[in-house]
């Protein structure tokens, strides 16, 4: 008489396939960062008036926040976003002067979960207000008056690392509880094949 192989083994294998796609679907649903202007690293030549970060998706029309800070880590600038499909606009209340800055953003992203992260650019050649001459004395005009430095970086990949964390069902929780459950499936399956005797 033949017998029948346990059905155990293959019942956990769906199990284990429909956890592992349930765990995925959170992690790559977040929205990834696209484009920001300024541009992460660039030096402008001029002032900026507002910042702007677009997105792969469209976000959600809640509350999306920057801060802006200098480079002592004292902050210049906390505005609130308008958003407009997947891009959010931050007006500054008043325009940066020569130095470096460190934007930190806040944002919905399409699936309800907010998202966070923070890049850093510089203002330079502005032609900053030059100290009273003394009277009499001819004023010497500034070397970097009119000047225009910019070395922007490629802004079309995605900046979703280090810099932009994400909420929702951590990746390494998934991880271990596929192991755990593989783990089970083999263990099931050993005890439960049929054995010759």
């Amino acid at each position: 008489m033949s017998l029948r192989r346990p059905r155990v083994p293959a019942v956990l294998a769906a199990l284990l396939v429909g956890l592992l796609a349930l765990v995925a679907a959170p992690a790559q649903a977040h929205d990834v960062l696209l484009n920001t202007s300024p541009a992460a690293d660039q030096t402008l030549g001029e002032r900026p008036s507002e910042i702007s970060l677009t997105f792969n998706n469209d976000l959600l029309d809640s509350t999306q926040a920057v801060v802006v800070t200098d480079a002592g880590g004292q902050k210049v600038a906390e505005v609130p976003g308008v958003v407009a499909g997947p891009t959010a606009t931050f007006a500054l209340p008043t325009p940066l002067g020569d130095g470096s800055y460190e934007v930190t953003w806040s944002v919905v992203s399409s699936d309800g979960h907010r998202i966070d992260g923070k890049y850093g650019f510089s203002v330079a050649g502005t032609g900053a207000a030059e100290p009273t001459a003394a009277p009499g004395a001819a004023a010497s005009p500034s070397p970097s008056e009119g000047a225009v430095v910019t070395t922007p970086q490629p802004t079309t990949q995605p900046q979703q690392g280090e810099n932009q964390s994400q909420g929702g069902f951590p990746v390494w929780v998934a991880v271990v509880l596929a192991i755990g459950v593989a783990g089970g499936v083999i263990a099931l399956a050993v005890r439960n094949w049929p054995r010759k005797g």
